[in-house]
């Protein structure tokens, strides 16, 4: 690497680097620092140390001359910063994006450097000697430890003080002292071949180890889960200890591997290994590194170079990466991956040179390619949350060959078959027969699946079947878990159960609940985002609900919104809270320079780039700094899972009453659109349906009178014709008094046929006057006549009933 001229001190100019992507000797990246001279001569200056952090894909290393170099490995760029001086010590703030504490070997001083601008926010002084040892807590993100040969300093970042101290004397100074991976006990090895722990909550010395047949020790290391600690010196022996147990659980005899001594160690994380990191490099006293298998105790690798030795190595904290600081001052950088892959795949045990300036390997025979039982039985062991979110936190995503698998055991899906055989039984819900109208997907088993899901859901619980925004949400899981339906409903319905509880508390109307959550956390975090959202009038329903209703699936891309609910999963139910509001802070300078409202509502509507790291580490830090009296787990109940057996528990998170009502006039209003008659053509069919329904009474029956009005005249001889005749009177009678209505009542009323007339002289005579009248009406309006007839034969037997 050829550093370019020094630009403004007020900007920072970065250039372009290239990795190796199929490295043969597992070397992604070779660093050197060379300047010239006014006399044209080159020199190079030494690398002095570096340190990694995972969350950023970033790398910072410092030389001999005060300057510090970052490299980004996802943007593939580095650029140089004004150090503070020569430095020893450089580690990464865990819980502050882009800040760097770099620990100056010639004023003993700590600085809090920013990465981007290279400007020290915070200089810590109390140190003695240099310091070459900076560690951070897990549990305790605001505790620092710092540490030179001579002294310890426990530091209190929130007010900037001296929590403990701890100082040697001559004979016992400090060979290494850090933090156990939980953050629980803080570790020292001394000169005088004791290790001494403390607890860190009070400082307390727990235990004090001096191993007998270890001498002049050097360096200790702990696995990923904390729970064993490896300890090795000069002479060849390396202990295995158990902090469970506070016993010795293995010692190794390093001569019969050709080691006469070591330097230094450290574990080599890998996944699916639970923490418990089976593989440690060795820097030998011959200043070669060597990987020791712990379980076969064997050297399946070792790094030697040709041009120089190994001075120092240092691993990332998830394994991912590691890199050689050489004696002559070179930093070569390797993937950690391609490194094991050679180690497995090694089946000689020959050395292959390699090109000049780079690394010779010695390759032992040991084949570590395991079987596919052997994955299986590993998984298994593996498959407990604890050991999964260690695997998540070291690599930041689960593999995509096991997610489902993981997302099963994560979520404890009971695979109930009977349960859900009962409901697919029931076929296709109403609300959802139709689903392909409201949204366009091209794969027929696509559609499939997302219909039995959504029907499978509606007739688990009825407020499924009227909520509008469950296609979008559930449609991301159709397109992941697919290939199994049975894991694809217990997934979402324990989803629904657990990760959106008081979702549906106000139903159908917005869950006020936890947009009000949203809101106050928003404001403790950044209130200036949330005055650039009142003022431009906008609310939670739009900068939260429509993030939550998709689940994410409309502002990320499909292997971010995986890496998000592999984190949510893992994480507890309000986990999916912080990221909403996470998503909103990340995005903050984007969403700023939008005014409008439509503007501001396309921006939620669509993928805009996001940095996924920063995005989960905001999440993260939300999760753990926002206060109790706001916290949403204050309000969320643990997890359950699905029960297991013949049937799936009740979902009642929602008010019953509305959702019954709102689906009374989902079913009229679909009632409605299926039968697109009238009423008044309802009450006509009806109507037709009782004259038929009558008629058919009358020509079954002779001697019984068609309605009330001929049985009051009481003819007992008159025969069928005669009748039809005086229903056709009455009809047109009828017609008569409403096509010409009389103006006097009383001077024009007609009387009523007496029971003692006999003579039909009087029908016949008003029959031949009717009928010119009526057959004048029915030219007019002849759909009248028929309403007519129709009410009148009701009325009769309304009369007849009476």
């Amino acid at each position: 690497m050829e550093q370019e001229k020094r630009s403004d001190k007020d900007s920072v100019e970065k250039f372009d680097i290239k990795l190796k992507s199929k490295p043969k000797d597992g070397i992604i990246l070779q660093l050197h620092h060379t300047v010239r001279g006014s006399n044209g001569e080159t020199r190079r200056i030494r690398f002095s140390t570096g340190t990694f952090d995972d969350s950023q894909e970033k790398l910072a290393c410092a030389d001999n001359a005060g300057n510090l170099f970052i490299l980004d490995f996802t943007e593939l760029k580095f650029w140089k910063l004004a150090g503070v001086g020569p430095s020893n010590a450089l580690q990464f703030v865990p819980h502050k994006i882009g800040t760097l504490v770099v620990a100056n070997s010639k004023s003993y001083e700590i600085s809090f450097l920013d990465i981007e601008s290279s400007r020290v926010s915070l200089t810590l002084a109390g140190h003695t000697a240099p310091v070459k040892h900076i560690s951070f807590s897990n549990s305790k993100l605001n505790n620092l430890l710092t540490a030179s040969p001579v002294e310890a300093i426990l530091w209190e970042l929130r007010n900037y003080t001296k929590y403990f101290t701890l100082n040697t004397y001559l004979g016992a100074q400090i060979q290494q002292i850090m933090f156990t991976p939980g953050g629980d006990y803080l570790v020292a090895c001394f000169q005088n071949d004791t290790v001494q722990i403390w607890k860190h909550e009070n400082m307390k010395s727990v235990k004090q180890i001096i191993p007998s047949e270890l001498k002049h020790m050097k360096s200790i290391a702990f696995t990923m889960n904390g729970r064993a600690m490896a300890m090795s010196g000069h002479s060849p022996t390396l202990i295995l200890f158990s902090m469970d147990t506070w016993k010795a659980l293995k010692s190794i005899n390093l001569s019969k591997m050709n080691i006469s001594g070591a330097q230094q160690i450290a574990f080599i994380p890998q996944v699916f290994d639970g923490g418990a990191n089976k593989v440690l490099a060795v820097l030998s006293s011959d200043c070669t590194l060597n990987f020791i298998d712990l379980e076969s105790v064997t050297v399946i690798y070792t790094i030697c170079t040709e041009s120089s030795g190994i001075r120092k190595f240092v691993v990332s904290p998830s394994g991912k990466y590691f890199l050689c600081v050489l004696q002559l001052g070179e930093v070569n950088i390797y993937n950690s991956a391609h490194v094991l892959d050679m180690a497995q795949s090694a089946k000689g045990d020959n050395v292959k040179e390699e090109a000049p300036c780079t690394s010779a390997h010695r390759r032992i025979p040991h084949d570590l390619s395991p079987s596919k039982v052997e994955v299986e039985q590993k998984m298994k062991c593996c498959m407990d949350s604890a050991r999964l979110r260690r695997i998540l936190m070291q690599y930041g995503e689960y593999p995509d060959k096991y997610r489902s698998a993981i997302w099963r055991s994560l979520l404890n899906t009971p695979r109930n078959k009977v349960a859900y055989s009962a409901l697919i039984d029931k076929g296709i819900h109403p609300s959802y027969k139709d689903i392909e109208k409201q949204f366009t997907i091209h794969s027929s088993a696509t559609l499939k699946n997302l219909k039995r899901l959504l029907s499978c859901l509606a007739h688990w619980c009825p407020l499924f079947a009227v909520m509008k925004f469950l296609p979008e949400f559930v449609f991301p899981f159709v397109k992941v878990l697919q290939k199994d339906p049975l894991l694809l409903f217990e997934c979402v319905a324990t989803i629904l159960l657990n990760y959106c509880q008081l979702w549906f508390e106000y139903a159908p109307f917005p869950p006020i609940s936890i947009l009000a959550m949203i809101e106050n956390i928003l404001a403790e975090h950044d209130q200036h985002l949330l005055n650039h959202y009142c003022e431009a009038g906008i609310t939670s329903q739009t900068y939260a609900l429509k993030i939550m209703e998709t689940a994410f699936s409309e502002v990320l891309t499909c292997s971010e919104w995986l890496i998000l609910w592999d984190h949510i999963l893992s994480n507890e139910a309000c986990f999916i809270v912080m990221a909403v509001v996470s998503y909103n802070i990340v995005q903050r300078n984007a969403i700023k320079r939008l005014t409008t409202h439509e503007q501001l509502e396309n921006f939620f509507h669509l993928q805009n780039p996001i940095d996924k790291k920063l995005f989960l580490k905001r999440a993260y830090v939300l999760l753990n700094d926002t206060s109790e009296d706001i916290h949403p787990r204050k309000f969320f109940n643990s997890f359950m899972s699905l029960d297991k057996g013949d049937c799936y528990q009740q979902f009642t998170g929602y008010p019953k009453a509305t959702i019954c009502l709102k689906l009374a006039k989902k079913e009229r209003k679909q009632d409605l659109k299926s039968n697109k008659n009238t009423l008044k053509e309802l009450t006509k069919k009806s109507q037709e349906k009782q004259i038929s329904d009558r008629l058919h009474k009358e020509a079954d029956t002779d001697n019984k009178s068609v309605n009330s009005s001929f049985e009051e005249c009481d003819y007992k001889n008159i025969n069928k014709t005669k009748k039809a005749q005086k229903s056709a009177l009455c009809t047109k009678e009828f017609l008569e008094n409403v096509m010409f209505p009389k103006q006097d009542h009383k001077n024009h009323e007609e009387p009523k046929p007496s029971r003692k007339v006999r003579d039909s002289s009087t029908c016949k005579s008003s029959k031949s006057k009717t009928n010119k009248r009526v057959q004048s009406a029915n030219k007019n309006n002849n759909t009248l006549e028929k309403e007519v007839q129709k009410l009148l034969i009701t009325g009769s037997n309304s009369d007849a009933t009476e």
